[in-house]
């Protein structure tokens, strides 16, 4: 009987369970990453912004709030990139920033008609092909 009692006791070790446990936590950690270095650019940003749904609408009645001539001022749609940004609490460069206003300004100098292919050209060096495809479903296109 006593022996059966120490088996017991054995099997029960916490010991026992941390040993098989370490060895299964590092194999994991490089699948991760590997998964996230292999996904697309919208993917990222939807994984970025899951759980941000609060944010999410307080951007939508902020833009709501904006007046059509504060869209025309890059400084104004500067501070709102940043802002938003802020609000969803993903970390953008200022660089990444400044990038995005140019973008803007010639993505609306000539109207609603912008061709996002020479945008991306310009602007977008790690555009995808998923990317500029989701993209261009958001601008209309020109009548021309």
């Amino acid at each position: 009987m006593a022996n059966q009692s120490n088996r017991s006791k054995r099997k029960a070790s916490p010991k026992s369970g941390a040993k098989r446990q370490r060895p299964t936590t590092p194999a994991q950690t490089p699948e991760v990453e590997t998964v996230a270095s292999k996904s697309d650019a919208m993917g990222n940003l939807k994984n970025n912004l899951t759980g941000k749904r609060k944010a999410i609408f307080e951007i939508l009645d902020d833009v709501k709030k904006v007046k059509p001539d504060q869209w025309q001022n890059p400084n104004q749609v500067e501070e709102l990139a940043k802002s938003f940004a802020n609000k969803l609490g993903l970390p953008v460069p200022e660089q990444r920033i400044r990038q995005f206003v140019k973008a803007y300004s010639d993505a609306t100098k000539n109207g609603p008609t912008a061709n996002v292919d020479d945008l991306v050209k310009k602007y977008g060096k790690n555009v995808d092909d998923k990317t500029l495809k989701e993209i261009k479903k958001f601008v209309p296109k020109s009548k021309g």
